[in-house]
Parts: C-alpha cells; sequence; structure tokens
C-alpha cells in the first residue's frame, strides 16, 4: 500500500512539474510578443467625437522596386449622438518631406457606423523602402486633425 502511495505521489508531482515547465516556456514567448508591440505604443485620440486607435503596423516588400507596402490596424468608436463616416482615404503619411496616400488597390477600410459601434480595418500604403519614420495625419477633407509619430518597421 505504501510503494503504491509512494508511486502516485511521485508520478502526480513529475506530471505537475512537467506543467509548470511548459507553461513557463509559453509565457517567455507571450513576454517577447509583448515587448515587440509595447516598441509602439500609441495614444488613442478622440476627433469630432470618434475614438482613434492605432494598432500594429506591419511591413512587407512590394512587388515594385525599392517599395514597401505598408499596413497599419486602426480601430474607431462613435461617441456621437448620429451615424459617422471614416475611411483609410482620410488618412496620409508624411515623411522625409513628402506626403504619401494610402494605397487604392489595398484591402483598405472604409465605412458609416451608428453610436456607440465599434469599426477596425487596415489602411495600406506603398511607401519607398528609405522611409523609416514619418507621421500618420488623420485628414479628412485636407483638414489635419489629428497625427501620431509612427517607425515603419523592417519588411518581413
Amino acid at each position: 500500500m505504501k510503494k503504491v502511495l509512494i508511486a502516485g505521489i511521485t508520478a502526480l508531482t513529475l506530471v505537475f512539474v512537467g506543467a509548470c515547465g511548459n507553461t513557463a516556456d509559453d509565457n517567455k514567448g507571450k513576454e517577447t510578443k509583448t515587448e515587440e508591440t509595447a516598441k509602439q505604443a500609441f495614444k488613442t485620440k478622440t476627433v469630432d467625437n470618434i475614438d482613434m486607435k492605432i494598432g500594429a503596423i506591419k511591413t512587407t516588400e512590394s512587388t515594385k522596386k525599392d517599395k514597401n507596402m505598408v499596413s497599419i490596424a486602426m480601430s474607431f468608436l462613435n461617441n456621437d449622438s448620429a451615424p459617422v463616416g471614416v475611411g483609410a482615404g482620410d488618412f496620409k503619411i508624411k515623411a522625409d518631406g513628402k506626403t504619401y496616400t494610402v494605397f487604392p488597390q489595398g484591402n483598405n477600410f472604409g465605412d458609416e457606423f451608428k453610436p456607440n459601434e465599434k469599426l477596425a480595418g487596415k489602411a495600406y500604403f506603398e511607401l519607398p523602402t528609405s522611409v523609416k519614420k514619418g507621421t500618420l495625419v488623420y485628414a479628412p477633407m485636407d483638414k489635419e486633425k489629428a497625427s501620431w509619430s509612427i517607425t515603419i518597421p523592417e519588411a518581413k
């Protein structure tokens, strides 16, 4: 009876140690991802009763020489009492003395959404590979209303 009890306790101890070891490995991966995301934390800005939040920025190589495709995830919350519309075309990137508009063939967001509803999507820009930093500008009707300093990550 004692041998069975000792064997059971030993087996349970090994299972718990193994499980704890795997959890620690998983947490290390999550911490690394969190640190990468924390490199560019953007403040939420409210413009015309719309909360605007910038999310992850990703870069891939374009089919054109010396160009990168940059996608910027964005989310919006309508705090107004009426439906509002926001689209990727309202955003521009200013860098190195030039202004870049959204890539028209990209799967860009744009829609009207009701009060207390959210809208999320991505805006796509084709930028020269030399652009490493810039300013994302919200400028509907060419009137600048908000801006964020951004860093363009390397293409992966």
